[in-house]
């Protein structure tokens, strides 16, 4: 017991953080630009529209923190700033946006990125958009999201996510899910 409670007890200087070796901090940092939102977003309503092969749903909720990190998972899954995309995207500036797109000899879902400024000399973001396309034999998919911010608080106001899937032999699903942030 002794022993042990030596070998606990012995510590070399402060204990830090591990920090995670697959994330890297080269394109936009659309996770925690999401997850920065979420206290912001709890307990606000939200206008929501499900449309699944033209079955139309709405419906208007108040959404815990934790209820917005589920509806707004696309986003945060499509995050690109992973080590094994380090060198997979091409960054283009114009003006007001800019666009990371998926280099043709480079292997991901996420094709693109494109993240819309207020202007061309600030850092406030006005809207962020993706695509996400996968292929397989028997499986293809693809997903659009855009976010929208309002201009004066910097809280998302409007978003929305498009996607069809399509199973070898099966008919095509379309899915859309639009949500209007109400204050």
């Amino acid at each position: 017991m002794l022993l042990l409670g030596l070998l606990f007890s012995c510590d070399n200087g402060e204990k830090q953080p591990l920090a995670n070796p697959t994330q890297i901090d080269k394109y936009f940092p659309l996770k925690s630009f999401v997850v920065n939102q979420l206290d912001e977003l709890k307990d606000h309503k939200v206008r929501k529209t499900t449309m699944i092969n033209g079955t139309e749903e709405a419906m208007e909720v108040t959404l815990s923190k934790e209820q917005w990190r589920k509806e707004l998972d696309a986003f945060i899954q499509a995050d690109i700033n992973k080590a094994a995309n380090s060198t997979a995207y091409e960054e283009q500036k114009n003006g007001k946006e800019n666009i990371y797109r998926l280099k043709p000899e480079a292997k991901g879902n996420i094709k693109e990125i494109k993240v819309t400024y207020l202007s061309a000399n600030t850092d406030k973001v006005k809207q962020v958009t993706f695509l996400a396309k996968s292929k397989n034999l028997f499986y293809e998919s693809s997903t659009k999201g855009t976010l929208t911010i309002d201009e004066s608080t910097g809280v998302i106001s409007t978003y929305s996510v498009a996607g069809t899937q399509k199973v070898w032999f099966l008919s095509p699903n379309e899915i859309l899910v639009k949500g209007n942030v109400v204050k």
